[in-house]
């Protein structure tokens, strides 16, 4: 029992100093088992997933990935999202991650999306929290994929904006994004104490980023959980759309829950999460 503690935190600790050389993530890992990867949404701390995995029934050595800028992470040059992505690449292939699982929260979907479909041979199973393969096509629909620009008179407002006008902002965003106030207080957190140019930049990388051409690679099993407070109808006719190249997938509804489902319906999501994890033993 001592040795197999004692090498679980050895591992742990090396895979901490390798991920600290990586330029745009930083993964910490825990026990050991089937791998699974936790990627959270944007300018979100990988606590987001610290209750996730406090209730998984079997035992997985967990990836808790945080990005750089946020976190308290050192930041990285723009364009930010394309060096998290190859540094997701690097990691799951130089770590030698097989029969991988992804669990990703909205970017964190998105970029489980793109692994699947990068990384066919290594990729299991992804599970997408409440997110979509081309999230600027769902709030510009008339806007080209890639087209965002980073100078434009919103992104220079948030950029020169103070910290209280931001901070409230970010509570405004809060009371449509999770139903559980109990949590605001920590995601808002995460998001104010950003650094404010990834926060930036780093949303029009996001809004840039179309991972809708890797659906039909995807090989892995997947299961899609949404959120419901947008209309059943509207929310469920946006997914089909988006999702139309992707062939085989379960596709569930989180009810009454907001964007951030594992905090607005744990125990719901808790069960989702260990039914598909059972059911690809």
């Amino acid at each position: 029992m001592k040795t197999s503690i004692l090498f679980g935190l050895i591992f742990s600790l090396f895979t901490f100093n390798f991920s600290q050389g990586q330029q745009a993530i930083q993964v910490k890992v825990k026990s050991e088992g089937q791998p699974v990867l936790l990627l959270p949404g944007f300018a979100n701390s990988s606590q987001v997933w610290d209750e996730t995995i406090e209730n998984l029934k079997e035992d997985y050595q967990t990836h808790q990935v945080d990005y750089a800028g946020f976190n308290k992470l050192q930041a990285v040059k723009t364009p930010w999202l394309s060096t998290v992505k190859q540094d997701l690449l690097k990691y799951i292939k130089e770590q030698k991650l097989k029969d991988l699982i992804i669990i990703g929260h909205s970017l964190g979907g998105t970029l489980a999306l793109f692994l699947a479909g990068e990384l066919q041979d290594h990729v299991l199973q992804i599970i997408v929290v409440d997110g979509l393969p081309n999230t600027g096509k769902l709030m510009f629909p008339n806007q080209e994929s890639g087209r965002f620009r980073y100078n434009n008179p919103y992104a220079n407002s948030l950029l020169s904006m103070s910290l209280e006008a931001f901070e409230q902002s970010i509570n405004q965003q809060l009371q449509m994004m999770c139903r559980n106030k109990s949590k605001h207080e920590t995601i808002k957190n995460w998001m104010v104490n950003s650094d404010r140019k990834t926060y930036v930049n780093g949303y029009i990388d996001y809004l840039n980023f179309d991972a809708s051409p890797y659906l039909e690679k995807i090989k892995a099993k997947t299961l899609i959980l949404a959120a419901s407070s947008y209309g059943l109808t509207q929310s469920e006719q946006v997914y089909k759309s988006q999702y139309a190249n992707l062939v085989h997938y379960d596709f569930k509804f989180a009810e009454d829950s907001a964007h951030y489902i594992m905090y607005d319906q744990p125990e719901w999501f808790y069960q989702q999460i260990n039914q598909a994890l059972i059911n690809d033993q």
